[in-house]
């Protein structure tokens, strides 16, 4: 893979200059559905002050030696003073969460939109807040014909939309995405480039710059073929029904107001379901270039029910001067 010796990071923004040279364990999330990634630093601050506030704006590198890869901007959320042993606790995500809320995108709200795409009523909600809307051509011509949010904050009502289109919702700095799962592409939309994984010769778990550790869980969800749907016909006022694959079939609960709409439905819980068949998680040395939504490929080196490609679904990872650690879950890439 590459890797240097020493893993590194550093911060540019306030209060670089106290922070860089006193960082003792710090971790990062980086996650391709509907949480905003994350970086929580922890900081010695014996005899030190001049911290930066909450809503100040860092930017996060991360590599080895003199390598390191810049990984964004984030916004700290949090700052948590412990008092034995001297330390504070900078918690920051790629989103812009601040504490005043002023267009008020974390209040729950009740409303309906009809016969409106998807692309429109993204569009609508997000630019409330500031946001600049990122769509997927192949999500924004989406036809709904009627849409409730119920009780929800404007980030849930989003996430539920995209969840039910096998797509994801994510707020990443001032974009928010609209955009397919399992697609080979960063969240700005440039390509990434597949990462290849090979076991190393000695892999010994005492080893941590080199060992690996892989497992592969197998979804009840895998011994389902197929989808139902129902919905109603109002001309009759009868219940009608449509399905996508063979059985055995996943009932949907939700009753349609169209035979397109529940032959929609149908097809995109279909392709979930045969998308989120197995779940590979894997440990292994830390990597700036792992990135959720990118493609990790297991070589020959690993038993044949392992090998092939999986779209990285989430990147964990954790450091200290140094240790540098990554864990994976991924899932079978869409076609």
């Amino acid at each position: 893979m590459g890797l240097g010796i020493q893993p590194r990071v550093r911060i540019e923004g306030p209060g670089a200059s106290v922070i860089n040279p006193r960082i003792l364990s710090w971790s990062r999330t980086d996650i391709s559905g509907t949480k905003s990634d994350m970086v929580r630093i922890v900081v010695n601050t014996a005899n030190q002050s001049g911290l930066p506030q909450e809503g100040a704006t860092i930017r996060w590198f991360e590599g080895y030696d003199e390598s390191l890869v810049d990984k964004g901007e984030y916004i700290i959320t949090t700052i948590t003073p412990t008092l034995f042993e001297p330390s504070v606790t900078i918690v920051a995500t790629a989103a812009p969460w601040q504490v005043d809320d002023e267009t008020g995108f974390k209040e729950k709200r009740s409303r309906s939109f009809n016969n409106m795409t998807l692309g429109d009523v993204f569009r609508q909600v997000v630019e409330a807040h500031g946001f600049s809307p990122r769509i997927d051509p192949q999500l924004d011509m989406f036809f709904l014909e009627n849409v409730e949010q119920r009780v929800e904050t404007d980030s849930a009502f989003l996430t539920r939309l995209a969840k039910e289109r096998d797509a994801i919702a994510k707020p990443v700095g001032q974009l928010y995405v609209l955009a397919a799962r399992g697609q080979i592409k960063t969240i700005s939309g440039q390509s990434i480039p597949p990462y290849p994984v090979d076991l190393p010769r000695d892999n010994n778990p005492q080893e941590h710059a080199s060992f690996i550790n892989c497992q592969i869980t197998q979804s009840s969800r895998k011994k389902l073929n197929g989808v139902k749907a129902r919905w109603l016909d109002e001309s009759t006022a009868q219940e009608m029904e449509v399905t996508a694959g063979s059985a055995p079939y996943k009932r949907l609960r939700k009753l349609f107001q169209s035979d397109a709409l529940a032959q929609q439905a149908c097809d995109d819980a279909l392709k979930r379901i045969r998308r989120e068949g197995d779940v590979m998680r894997m440990d292994l040395p830390g990597d700036p270039n792992l990135v959720a939504e990118g493609l990790v490929i297991l070589g020959e080196t690993f038993p044949v029910e392992y090998r092939g490609q999986w779209s990285i679904d989430k990147v964990s990872v954790s450091g200290t001067s140094n240790r540098y650690r990554c864990a994976i879950t991924a899932t079978v890439p869409a076609n």
